[in-house]
């Protein structure tokens, strides 16, 4: 007797940690396409492990993905790195077709125990987008509308919360005014303007203060008034200190503002691109003038940053990179360009093997989109409609990379 219970409680163990392996293997694989921006592989998992195992564990299963690590591709920093928060937070808003409402100022945690009563993802993502879309519709009304862009708001978003969102952006560009002390000019007023953020951002302005050259510069592609007073003193507040009310997206627009890479690295939203893009191109100018090897560190250090933060905005600047005639900075590009799973990538890389003359970005390419592959089926239909095409010059490595491919059972996920 006492036989079989030391075998029934081993036995019993075996299937314990076996459920619990493949519990950890499940949450990984959310961890991982979450880490690396695989929107559709996220959802292909989440309805797949639903399918399998439920709703309610699966939501159990995304709660602890927050607190999991994934790997980082080598060069760029630690092995392995915890999901960072506003990846996490954006790649969930965008599975529940909430994309662009994320700086509601309500914590991911609370989002998600909000649809632990519902059946599937699919009510989930119903109940959960009402409850959204009325706490952003109250925070817009208020004038709380940093990071919120229509244009980058999910299909689903009711039609009624991108009307506020455009009759909001055009009340606040009406009245902007700027203090200039001097040769230098308060320009806090368009940092806490949505339409004045995205184009500061995008100019790869920093800091509250610019000169008069700058600001020049900034007024040439602003398409709505602004005043200029002269003052002795500055008088401008940053009353807006208070927005945005999301804790993580106020302490974006700081990291934004004073182009803090450590903070925007962490936080890694795709809100960041415009800005890390920014100092990107200004490193790679000095780099160009002063080819040092601290310049080079630093040059990579942005590459790192941005295959960490991994937005899509990326590839059209590392295919850019990637034909530039300085071969340290080429290859280094191509190979960032290996870690992004989308088609997009694929496509560049393609390109690349079908023009290039060179050994090196020749096989710096092959192994890019090889490990492109890994994560992203569509590489396989870029390279068959590369074959088809006439404009296609070195088409034998594309074979050779058709059989690689053939060789080998792609496990996506």
């Amino acid at each position: 007797m006492a036989e079989d219970d030391n075998r029934a409680k081993i036995l019993k163990a075996v299937k314990d940690h076996v459920r619990q392996s493949e519990e950890q293997q499940r949450v990984q694989m959310i961890a991982d396409a979450i880490g690396e921006r695989r929107d559709r592989d996220l959802l292909d998992i989440i309805s797949s492990i639903e399918q399998d195992r439920g709703w309610p564990e699966t939501l159990q299963h995304l709660q602890k993905a927050q607190n999991f690590s994934y790997s980082l591709p080598v060069g760029t920093g630690p092995l392995k790195i915890k999901v960072e928060d506003l990846k996490f937070r954006e790649m969930l808003f965008s599975v529940l077709g909430c994309r662009g409402l994320e700086p509601i100022p309500v914590n991911t945690e609370e989002i998600l125990t909000q649809m632990k009563d519902e059946r599937s993802i699919v009510d989930a993502s119903d109940s959960i987008r009402k409850y959204i879309e009325s706490i952003a519709r109250s925070q817009i009304e208020t004038g709380d509308s940093l990071f919120f862009d229509s244009n980058d708001f999910d299909i689903q978003v009711s039609e009624d919360i991108t009307q506020i969102i455009e009759q909001l952006k055009h009340k606040e560009v009406q009245g902007i005014t700027l203090e200039q002390k001097d040769d230098n000019i308060n320009i806090a007023p368009l940092w806490y303007c949505e339409t004045g953020r995205q184009i500061l951002s995008s100019y790869g302005i920093k800091g509250f203060i610019i000169g008069a050259k700058q600001l020049e510069e900034v007024l040439s592609v602003i398409q709505f008034p602004v005043v200029v007073n002269n003052v002795n003193q500055y008088t401008v507040q940053q009353k807006q200190s208070d927005y945005p009310s999301n804790k993580s997206y106020r302490d974006l627009h700081n990291s934004i503002i004073n182009h803090d890479d450590e903070r925007l690295s962490l936080l890694s939203s795709r809100h960041s691109f415009s800005t890390l893009k920014s100092m990107l191109e200004e490193t790679l100018d000095v780099y160009n003038k002063d080819s040092s090897s601290e310049n080079y560190r630093q040059f990579l250090h942005l590459i790192h940053l941005h295959v960490k933060v991994r937005t899509l905005d990326s590839i059209q600047l590392f295919e850019r990179l990637a034909y530039l005639k300085d071969r340290r900075i080429a290859t280094v590009a191509i190979t960032a360009l290996g870690n992004y799973y989308h088609e997009s990538a694929a496509i560049a890389l393609v390109e690349i093997l079908c023009k290039s003359k060179n050994r090196e970005i020749v096989k710096t390419a092959t192994n890019a989109i090889l490990n492109v592959g890994k994560r992203s089926p569509e590489t396989v239909s870029v390279i068959a409609t590369a074959l088809e095409s006439s404009t296609c010059t070195y088409k034998g490595r594309l074979n050779r990379l058709w059989r690689e491919f053939g060789k080998k059972n792609q496990l996506y996920y």
